[in-house]
């Protein structure tokens, strides 16, 4: 009994020795919130989220130019301080991006590695230059006009393949005759949206 008694005292104390020790590291964090041990923590979050940001906000100014948003260039921030890496065409398209990222709100510096290739920005042979908005435009218009077809007695079975590039209607098919041709022609260009049809 007295055995049972003297570890139930044991734990009783084991408890309120650390329920002191909270207590005084509270009451120390509370006087010098300085000193809290999770706070180089929360700070070094913090200055990471806000560099990303930095980073993401000069990235964006330089896709909104013209001249610069087809430019594969790398941005790195280390709190105020940019870094640039990529190719530019030109030493004066080089100072230009190092100026738009120098423009942009919370940068100090502009650390400027970017190398001069004249090659750089320039659009590969038949590289598909559309915006987003273009792609989901000329997509629609695609299933349009495809739709249109299969409600068309004339069309359904015709085989008809339908590609959009800017709201022009591209039309092919191997084994549609003339007179399906020349139908596909008049329906595509009914279709709400369409500015030109090729057929081939």
């Amino acid at each position: 009994m007295f055995g049972c008694l003297f570890r139930f005292l044991k734990l009783i104390v084991v408890l309120a020795l650390l329920a002191l020790v909270a207590a005084g590291v509270l009451y120390y964090t509370k006087l010098h919130p300085e000193s809290a041990p999770w706070k180089d923590g929360a700070n070094a979050v913090k200055d990471k989220m806000a560099t990303m940001s930095l980073a993401a906000q000069v990235k964006a100014a330089l896709s909104l130019r013209e001249s610069l948003k087809d430019l594969d260039i790398a941005v790195s921030a280390e709190k105020d301080v940019v870094t640039l890496r990529g190719k530019t065409p030109s030493a004066e398209v080089s100072k230009s991006v190092e100026s738009v990222a120098a423009s942009v709100p919370g940068v100090r510096q502009v650390v400027n590695f970017l190398e001069v290739d004249a090659t750089a920005g320039k659009r590969v042979e038949g590289s598909d230059d559309r915006t987003i908005g273009e792609k989901v435009d000329d997509e629609a218009l695609e299933l349009k006009v495809r739709a249109a077809f299969k409600l068309d007695k004339t069309l359904a079975d015709a085989g008809f393949e339908v590609k959009v590039l800017r709201r022009t209607v591209q039309l092919s098919s191997g084994a549609a005759t003339a007179d399906q041709k020349k139908r596909a022609l008049e329906v595509a260009r009914s279709v709400e949206g369409v500015a030109k049809v090729e057929v081939r």
